[in-house]
């Protein structure tokens, strides 16, 4: 059974209408006054039906705030609305029809918040459609070269680390590309670790990601180049047969302003950079000023 939720057009409509409640003091102002006067016209007409008044009151609640405030918003107004019930000396069959109630408010609070979360995961999924890679989840091509165009803009220097995992193309050809696409997994993986918070990196190719590390010095860009050789070694690639693909690199280290004085060319000195280092041999980096690491 799925979690319950509200129609498109409901929904939009009660979205709308909960914009309003989003700032916190208009919303505990609005479900605070709106409690007292259910409560105040239940105290006065004698009639527990006007609880149901609060109806719309508490989905809004749950598509404005979230199921916690929600819930605890329609679990105060129905023990409120109960206490007054039961002070009326109601029958049986009145009684179990105001736990009935009791029970629908914190439902409906559990419908609003739904409907919250559903648009919410959505507006997310369509967020990351936009900026990222589907496979490896790293930042998508386009978004990673707006990145280093807004770091060029604002002359904060940078380096580029690229890597290329060797023996993607037999290990593709012999296992298949679902196996290969694992292997690249992996190496993004390890580079999101070493990142940090700010994601800088991207998938350029089938067997290529990039990294741009911020900061003035080059002693930074050494340090989490060896962090990411040494994690990349504990990171393996089970193969259909059983056995296990060790994921190893290339890796081509650019930086600007020094090397190049676009994203363009400097991708592509770490590029030169990269395949001076295959030469070298496996997990070997190599800088574009020549220096083999």
């Amino acid at each position: 059974m799925g979690r319950p939720t509200l129609p498109g057009t409901t929904r939009t409509r009660l979205t709308e209408a909960a914009a309003a409640l989003r700032p916190r003091p208009v919303r505990i102002a609005v479900l605070a006054g709106s409690l007292a006067v259910s409560v105040g016209l239940h105290l006065a007409l004698g009639d527990g039906n006007v609880a149901w008044l609060l109806a719309p009151i508490v989905l809004l609640a749950g598509l404005a705030g979230g199921v916690r405030p929600a819930l605890g918003y329609a679990g105060a107004a129905a023990l409120a609305h109960l206490a007054v019930d039961l002070t009326q000396q109601p029958s049986p069959a009145d009684t179990i029809g105001f736990l009935a109630r009791s029970a629908a408010l914190p439902w409906l609070a559990v419908v609003g918040a739904a409907g919250t979360d559903l648009a919410r995961a959505k507006e997310k999924a369509v967020q990351r459609s936009v900026r990222e890679d589907p496979v490896t989840g790293l930042l998508n091509v386009r978004v990673f070269y707006d990145q280093l165009a807004q770091l060029r803009r604002a002359e904060e220097p940078f380096t580029i680390l690229l890597a290329d995992i060797r023996g993607m193309r037999t290990l593709n050809e012999r296992w298949g590309h679902p196996t290969g696409t694992e292997a690249v997994r992996v190496l993004a993986h390890v580079l999101r670790r070493a990142s940090g918070k700010e994601l800088r990196a991207c998938r350029l190719g089938s067997d290529e990601v990039a990294m741009a590390l911020t900061g003035s010095e080059r002693e930074r860009a050494g340090d989490i180049l060896q962090h990411v050789v040494t994690r990349l070694h504990d990171e393996q690639v089970v193969l259909p047969d059983g056995s296990w693909f060790e994921v190893h690199a290339a890796y081509g280290l650019a930086r600007y302003p020094e090397d190049a004085g676009d994203e363009v060319s400097l991708l592509r000195a770490a590029d030169r950079a990269k395949e001076r280092a295959k030469a070298a041999g496996l997990d070997r980096a190599a800088a574009a000023d020549g220096r083999v690491l």
